[in-house]
């Protein structure tokens, strides 16, 4: 009777699974226009819309509260919970405490005197609360007493050695040990930590496998998984990844293993090492069996403890035939179902497991915060605790500022509001419900018919209705840009949704993007999703962000910084555009993106050298090049971007103007013209919108948006003046928004879709992010989708039309001019003009905002320039002062403010870079 029993509920799970997709067709066609023109924020019926393509509904009870919570642990009373943001400077500072049965915040925002926090563990009785993270490079364990009332007291904190790379050792996941003593992932160091919690003394360092991240404590046995994988053997591609050399595909770059060191506790010895899936994370025990969260598997593994060997692998599709990318990242056991966190897709997947030697049937899905990384369970109350690192997303304080009496609101990505969800154990009703919305927030409904096969015989069009259907478009130029809000440049249009207010680059800095805007379609809702370019380079090349830079940006990019590269566990195993055209024959070549150095022999100069050069290359002036072309090239750590990659265009450098840029590309495109041999797909990273704040010997914020303005206006006219132009579209995107406000969302920015084949003069106020414009690339291209964020996607199609208009793009010329150098004459004269008063203050303020830029200009000039070393808050404090008036207080404050006072806003606290090379 019970197996009958069973059988009839995996039946009717397996039933509503299947109802749904079999239904697609009408589904689809009812939600053709997807998240419609929904704003990013909360929506009319509570729910939230992020700037990933996803609604956020969730669960249960909802706790938010200041920044990213990353761990979440339940008091072994039972009565109350913990959880700790990532960094204190996303909106929150450290520990929250809730009463499990009221689910109220009891304590907000304990300071723990951390810059960034991972782990959290409770001595067994309760009594004391352990937790990791890092402050001045150093890493850090924190050790409290715990009242009765479960609120947390600070009584020690223990300073970690360096990692043997150098640099911080990255402590994360924590555990108790058998004896009570402290076991530490000690990430950066590949070991795992013995400490004692009454000296801190570090009794042992275990060494185990590449990258700890977890650990897990079966009796006098530890389990740590090792997210790096396994040490290299001879033979395997490697790759640095913060000073450990780890394997990787040979074609993506990203890590492809992953493993479970075994120790024994009474001899602090390795025993053995399990192979399990790709960058293993938390882990959870039943009885015999501990399982493993693999998130760039999309796999769970069984340990079997008794054997220390792999007896399962599960699969976790939250739908049938589902992409990768759903990132299990965190798993429980309740009364023998897994409950598994699906970080990518804003859920808890539920399993009945029934022993290793049975298909676990999934149950069906429940709808949490965005980006779910933990879970505990509340035995006492049944539920779930889930720990919800984006939460509702960067809804927290607005910026409010007054200009002409005109009061405005702006929003930062940086403004983080996390949550925990209190999800009690579902029943068959909660799960059919849940089912039904997850696959609503995340787009999955048609999601079949959305990725079904071509059919032939079909006449070409702009934007075919399925991929791999014929297009009138052959090429695609992807122009990746910097760090502009919509507001900051389009907000002074006159149409569309703009705020004159924050618009810190208005017209006369960037006529371009201006006419652009009106030419071609005004995409006045359109949203970068990542927050900073770590995260903003994977999501605009590969259509998604794996859980561990996701996670890295959470906690202030410790181990790494992949500023578009420089660290393969932040590559997605399913690749980049450029590796999905690869494999499906499509020819590509790339200018920039995801470069990481630019070297060669001859002395590098200063920008003014690279402008002459400029100046040399387009016939403006005679003499020779202060560095030959091709004596400098472009490095890459992305195997696969050597062979396609034109070596001459330069990687991410403020002291190299975008026009030198231009000319480079225009030199190779005139060839490929002469030779018929365009590339389909054309990548290019035009980088100066940056800016390098007012130092000494580089240009004003205006003369260098100016100056990335007139590039991709010259790169309009070039290949609209070409022969490419008749079936050619030019996207254009930033990699992210941080370095601006908008009144609606930071992560809004001005995009461009460019061609003969769009629809002119129209504004656009669809709903759109950078994965809908990954997805149209795939769709004109016909490559097949890398992962389940752009399979869910929507091709751009309402903007395009098949009634082409061939009339070419030209140029309009700058208006300032682009040698304006800070530190010259005059040099100030459009930030003076917009100060009302020209004081003495004013002026020694001006001075005090020069001498912080130059401190700062070596890490965005030169060789080391590396995107988002210097401090946001501080770059943005900056430029707007530059481009509004030293009389201008930045949004949200009352006046304006020195950098030595801006430095001591949480905001400025952490870099954005990791320091450990």
């Amino acid at each position: 009777m019970l197996k009958k029993l069973r059988k009839k509920k995996k039946l009717i799970a397996g039933l509503t699974l299947s109802t749904m997709l079999l239904g697609s067709a009408g589904a689809y066609a009812a939600q053709e226009s997807g998240f419609g023109s929904n704003l990013v924020g909360e929506q009319a019926d509570g729910s939230v819309q992020t700037p990933v393509n996803q609604l956020i509904t969730p669960a249960g009870k909802q706790i938010e509260f200041g920044g990213n919570p990353i761990t979440v642990a339940v008091n072994p009373n039972g009565k109350t919970a913990v959880t700790m943001v990532g960094r204190n400077n996303y909106g929150g500072k450290g520990i929250n405490v809730v009463d499990l049965t009221t689910g109220k915040l009891t304590l907000k925002d304990l300071d723990l005197g951390l810059s960034t926090m991972w782990g959290l563990a409770y001595s067994k009785d309760g009594s004391q609360l352990y937790a990791t993270g890092s402050k001045s490079g150093k890493g850090k364990v924190v050790v409290m007493s715990v009242g009765t009332d479960g609120t947390p007291a600070i009584q020690k904190t223990y300073t970690l050695p360096n990692a043997a790379p150098g640099g911080n050792i990255n402590p994360l996941d924590l555990n108790i040990g058998p004896q009570g003593q402290l076991l530490v992932a000690l990430n950066r160091d590949n070991s795992l930590g013995v400490i004692d919690p009454q000296t801190g003394a570090l009794t042992a360092k275990i060494a185990v496998d590449n990258a700890p991240t977890s650990v897990l404590v079966d009796g006098n046995t530890a389990y740590v998984t090792n997210q790096g994988g396994r040490k290299a053997k001879a033979g395997d591609t490697t790759v640095d990844s913060s000073g450990t050399q780890v394997v990787v595909d040979p074609k993506t770059g990203a890590t492809s293993t992953g493993t479970v060191s075994v120790i024994d506790l009474t001899t602090n010895t390795v025993t053995k090492t399990i192979d399990v899936g790709v960058q293993p994370e938390r882990m959870t025990q039943s009885g015999q069996y501990i399982f493993v969260t693999n998130t760039n598997s999309d796999t769970i593994s069984v340990i079997d403890s008794k054997t220390n060997t792999v007896v399962q692998t599960i699969d976790i599709e939250p739908y049938p035939d589902a992409h990768k990318g759903a990132a299990p990242n965190a798993v429980k056991v309740v009364d023998n179902k897994l409950m598994v966190s699906l970080g990518r897709d804003n859920a808890i997947a539920v399993y009945d497991w029934q022993g290793p030697d049975k298909t676990p049937e999934l149950q069906g899905l429940l709808p949490t915060g965005w980006f779910p990384v933990d879970i505990a369970v509340d035995s006492e109350n049944k539920n779930l605790v889930v720990a919800n690192a984006d939460g509702i997303g960067s809804r927290g304080p607005a910026r409010d500022l007054t200009i002409q009496g005109i009061k405005v609101s702006g929003h930062s990505s940086y403004a983080q509001i996390g949550s925990l969800s209190l999800i009690p154990f579902p029943s068959t009703e909660d799960l059919v419900k849940g089912t039904k919305q997850v696959y609503s927030n995340n787009n999955w409904y048609g999601i079949k018919n959305r990725n079904a096969e071509p059919r032939n015989n079909k006449k070409p069009v702009a934007m075919p209705e399925r991929i791999g259907e014929p297009s009138t478009i052959k090429h695609v130029f992807y122009i990746i840009k910097e760090n502009r809000t919509y507001d900051q440049v389009l907000g002074d249009l006159g149409k569309g949704n703009g705020e004159v207010a924050l618009t810190q680059f208005p017209k006369t800095v960037t006529p371009n993007f201006h006419k652009l805007a009106e030419t071609y379609p005004l995409l006045d809702n359109f949203y970068v999703s990542g927050i900073q370019s770590a995260s903003g380079h994977q999501w605009v090349m590969q259509g998604t962000n794996t859980d561990y830079e996701d996670k890295e940006t959470d906690t202030a990019n410790i181990r790494s910084y992949p500023g578009g590269a420089g660290d393969p566990m932040a590559y997605a195993p399913t690749g980049h555009l450029w590796d999905q055209a690869i494999k499906q024959g499509v020819s590509v070549e790339n200018f920039g993106e995801d470069t990481t150095d630019f070297t060669g022999t001859a002395p590098r100069g200063t920008w003014t050298d690279w402008y002459n050069d400029y100046l040399i290359l387009s016939g403006q002036k005679q003499g020779d090049l202060h560095v030959p072309i091709g004596n400098y090239e472009a490095k890459y750590d992305i195997p696969s971007l050597g062979p396609i990659t034109h070596k001459p265009f330069p990687t991410f450098d403020m002291g190299i103007p975008d026009q030198y840029r231009f000319e480079i590309f225009k030199r190779q495109f005139e060839q490929h013209v002469k030779n018929d041999d365009l590339p389909a797909l054309n990548t290019l990273w035009v980088t100066n919108d940056h800016t390098n704040g007012t130092a000494t010997g580089s240009p004003t914020p205006q003369a260098m948006v100016a100056d990335n303005d007139l590039a991709v206006g010259k790169i309009v006219d070039l290949i609209s003046h070409s022969k490419y132009w008749k079936d050619s579209v030019i996207i254009v995107t930033e990699d992210d928004a941080q370095n601006g406000l908008d009144h609606v969302d930071g992560h809004r920015e001005p995009a461009f879709v460019i061609s003969p084949w769009v629809k002119k003069g129209v504004t656009n106020s669809h709903y759109w992010t950078v994965i809908n414009m990954v997805r149209s690339i795939e769709q004109i291209l016909g490559l097949q989708p890398m992962n389940q964020n752009d399979a869910a996607a929507e091709p751009m199609s309402e903007i395009f039309t098949n009634e082409p208009d061939f009339t070419p793009y030209t140029v309009e010329q700058n208006q300032i001019p682009l040698d304006t150098i800070n530190g010259q004459p005059n040099s100030n004269t459009a930030a003076l003009a917009n100060t009302e008063k020209v004081t003495p203050e004013a002026q020694e303020l001006s001075k005090k905002w020069t001498e912080w830029s130059n401190k700062n200009k070596e890490k965005l000039v030169g060789r080391n320039a590396s995107p988002d070393e210097t401090n946001a808050n501080m770059l943005n404090h900056a430029v707007w002062y530059a481009t509004k008036g030293f009389d201008k207080p930045y949004p949200g404050e009352k006046k304006v403010h020195t950098p030595e006072e801006v430095e001591k806003q949480p905001e400025s606290f952490a870099p954005s870079p990791a320091d450990n090379d």
